[in-house]
C-alpha cells in the first residue's frame, strides 16, 4: 500500500545578528523560532563586527529576516515568540529591544515587535 507523504512548507527565517549585538538573545530566538515550526538560520556577526567602544556602537540588536512572502498567521506568531523569548531573559534591568523584521534582505521592516504590542 503507497504511503502517502506530504510537505507542509514553513516559512523559512533568519535571525540576524549579523552586528554581533547579543549572541546569547540571538540563539534563544533561534531555537524558540525552530520549536514554533519555522524553518530558521541564525546569521553570526561578522569579524568586522566586533564592538570597539573607541570606533564602533551597535546601533542595531538583533534583527529577524523573514525569507519568503509573510502571512499574517507568520508574523503574529513571530511576533509572540520574540516576546516570550525575550520575557524569559535573565536579566537584573529588565529590558526590552525593539526587534524589527525585515522582508528579506531588504532594509523594508514588515513588522517591529515591541514589549507593548
Amino acid at each position: 500500500m503507497p504511503c502517502c507523504v506530504r510537505y507542509v512548507e514553513r516559512t523559512r527565517l533568519l535571525v540576524d545578528n549579523s552586528n554581533g549585538a547579543d549572541a546569547q538573545f540571538a540563539s534563544d530566538l533561534r531555537v524558540a523560532l525552530t520549536a514554533a515550526g519555522f524553518e530558521v538560520e541564525l546569521r553570526e556577526p561578522s569579524a568586522r563586527a566586533l564592538y570597539d567602544t573607541s570606533v564602533h556602537f551597535v546601533v542595531e540588536g538583533v534583527a529577524i529576516r523573514l525569507q519568503d512572502d509573510p502571512r499574517q498567521f507568520d508574523l503574529a506568531a513571530i511576533a509572540k515568540t520574540v516576546r516570550e523569548t525575550e520575557a524569559r531573559r535573565p536579566s537584573e534591568h529588565r529590558r526590552f529591544r525593539d526587534v524589527p523584521i525585515y522582508a528579506g534582505e531588504s532594509s523594508r521592516v514588515l513588522r517591529w515587535v515591541d514589549v507593548f504590542d
